[in-house]
Parts: C-alpha cells; sequence; structure tokens
C-alpha cells in the first residue's frame, strides 16, 4: 500500500496560540480548530508531506537533540477488517519516544467530509495511529490528518502539530 506523507513544519508560537487547551468540536469544526478538517481542496497537492521537529535547548549542534515526527496519510481502501467499508489510516512516527502524540484522521468522498474520527491520544511512544471509516458507496476518496506532538521536557518548541490531506484515489465498491 502506498503511503503519503503530509509537510508542514510548525512555529512554536502559532501552534502554542491555537492549542490554547480548548477541546476540539464536532465534525466539521471551526477555522481555529487546527484537529477539524477543512474543506478538501479541487486540488490538493498529490504528495502532501507533514513533519514536526523539536530540539534539546543548548545543544544546537548535535544532531541527536532533535527529535522529528513524520506524519502519513495512507490510501483510502475497501477494509479487509470490516467488509463493506472504506477505511483510511493515518500515522505519525517520531525518531525518539515522546510524551503524548494525538491524532485524527478524517475521510471525504468526492470532496466532501463523509467521517472523522474522535481525537486518539496515546503516550510515551515513538509512533501513533488512528483510522477513519464509511460505508463504502462508488466515488472518489481522500484522507486527511491532523496531528499533535507534545515533546519531552527541555524541547523547543514544546508541542507542534500539523495537518494535511492525502492522495484522492477512485474506490469501487
Amino acid at each position: 500500500m502506498r503511503v503519503r506523507r503530509m509537510t508542514v513544519v510548525a512555529a512554536a508560537s502559532a501552534v502554542l496560540a491555537l492549542l490554547g487547551g480548548t477541546s476540539p468540536s464536532a465534525a466539521g469544526g471551526t477555522a481555529t480548530d487546527p484537529s477539524a478538517p477543512a474543506t478538501a481542496p479541487a486540488s490538493a497537492p498529490d504528495d502532501p508531506v507533514g513533519s514536526v521537529e523539536a530540539g534539546r535547548a543548548g545543544s544546537d549542534a548535535d544532531a541527536s537533540a532533535v527529535i522529528r515526527c513524520q506524519g502519513q496519510v495512507q490510501r483510502p481502501h475497501n477494509s479487509t477488517h470490516v467488509p463493506g467499508t472504506v477505511n483510511v489510516v493515518v500515522t505519525v512516527s517520531c525518531s525518539a519516544p515522546v510524551p503524548e502524540i494525538t491524532t485524527r484522521a478524517a475521510l471525504y468522498k468526492n470532496g466532501q467530509l463523509v467521517n472523522q474520527s474522535a481525537l486518539r491520544t496515546q503516550h510515551n511512544t515513538r509512533s501513533a495511529q488512528n483510522n477513519a471509516a464509511v460505508r463504502c458507496s462508488p466515488g472518489n476518496y481522500r484522507g486527511w490528518m491532523y496531528f499533535k506532538v507534545v515533546f519531552p521536557p527541555g524541547y523547543n518548541p514544546p508541542t507542534a502539530s500539523a495537518n494535511g490531506f492525502g492522495q484522492e484515489v477512485p474506490i469501487s465498491c
């Protein structure tokens, strides 16, 4: 299965301002909720990539003092676990363990949001995943993801997030 990456490196001050401890809203969200899927763009990039990183304070020259986390949106597919559904899986992989990774997955059909997952937080890990699924009907499907990473104490920025779309694929049932 081909995996698509997302590209966004978050600025600490903007992320902290956006994340200010509010809870995510229901499906569709608001413009100020970074964990809410946006309307699918008419032509999203084929290879969106998103990574976030943080460095340990006072260790600019030490590459091992940087933790990088990469988000990936897998291609939507007919589920083998739940026949009759279309599924998209999103993953985050970090170069070292972090205290927290929060993810949300969403699934779009023909440019319209058809389902999204709840926020899922995994603790003391270097990887995380989430998924969204919907009853299958023929169409063009695209996955979307949001992720937020809480870095270990002493890393700057202390948190960072990214979001983006994966590749649109036609699916028949």
